[in-house]
């Protein structure tokens, strides 16, 4: 199972020349910008996620869903760097639609069971892929969740990690290098291997929210549903397999009933859910 790719990289079968740096840069449609990454769309084949915060890891883990399994994803058809100015381009297509945040209020209960049965299906498959022996991004590299970003590089936080009780220390240096009060710590250190132990790593998205989630215009007109794509592959990597269903948790806002499909989707993690939030409101607050 490939899980490591070649950059830069640039697909064969484009749909059309590749845009210049300059037509990026220059884009007119520009739907999002934020940390050091900017994200244009180009005509009707192409979306660029482009910047200095930009990983490629993020392009890699698409063509790797893509290449091992029947998940629906952006194909890729470039990954590169400009040497001159710091910045990472992920070129990949452009998905004509609207995210499942947009649709959401204007779908009746049997098209909500209909896409979300799409989408339990594409991430059941997901979990399926074989569990490397460690826990980090393809390739063996660090982990790309903020919950284990440091300034200067340090393994002991970023990973990757050769065991779950690797990962969970890794979390307590991470609170300590945030300040947090050491008696805390220490209790924590106590706490956490009750709750998080005897999981494999399992390849995650990271980031199961509506926003990520398109629903895509019908490519044949005898299909009786709308495609189902999953996007934004930006944290994504060999994870507890609790995690998806706890980083989902965490990102609820409970303003509408999409809570209450969170179990439709994900294999429920209670436990794990309520402690990793806990955790993750004490290292960004």
């Amino acid at each position: 199972m490939q899980d490591f790719f070649d950059i830069p990289f640039y697909a064969t079968d484009l749909p059309c020349p590749l845009p210049t740096n300059a037509e990026i840069e220059d884009a007119p449609d520009k739907s999002l910008e934020y940390g050091g990454r900017r994200i244009v769309g180009l005509g009707q084949h192409f979306v660029v996620k482009f910047g200095q915060g930009v990983d490629l890891t993020e392009g890699e883990n698409m063509l790797f869903v893509r290449k091992n399994t029947n998940i629906r994803v952006p194909r890729v058809f470039a990954l590169y760097s400009d040497s001159e100015t710091g910045k990472n381009f992920i070129v990949m297509e452009r998905i004509i639609g609207q995210t499942l945040l947009a649709a959401w209020p204007k779908l009746t209960e049997s098209e909500k069971q209909s896409i979300l049965s799409d989408l339990r299906i594409q991430l059941d498959e997901l979990r399926q892929l074989p569990s490397p022996n460690y826990f980090g991004s393809l390739g063996k590299r660090k982990l790309l969740d903020g919950i284990f970003w440091t300034e200067e590089p340090d393994l002991s936080v970023n990973g990757p990690f050769d065991s779950e009780e690797a990962l969970n220390e890794a979390m307590m240096r991470k609170y300590s290098y945030n300040g947090g009060p050491y008696y805390r710590i220490e209790y924590l250190r106590k706490c956490l291997p009750l709750i998080f132990q005897g999981h494999k790593a399992t390849f995650t998205h990271g980031d199961v929210q509506r926003k990520n989630v398109m629903i895509s215009e019908k490519i044949q007109q005898d299909e009786e549903r709308p495609r189902v794509v999953l996007i934004d592959w930006e944290k994504s990597g060999w994870y507890p397999v609790y995690w998806e269903y706890c980083l989902a948790v965490c990102a609820l806002r409970w303003d509408d009933d999409w809570p209450l499909w969170i179990d439709a989707i994900l294999t429920p993690f209670a436990s794990e859910a309520a402690w990793l939030q806990s955790l993750r409101l004490e290292l960004w607050s």
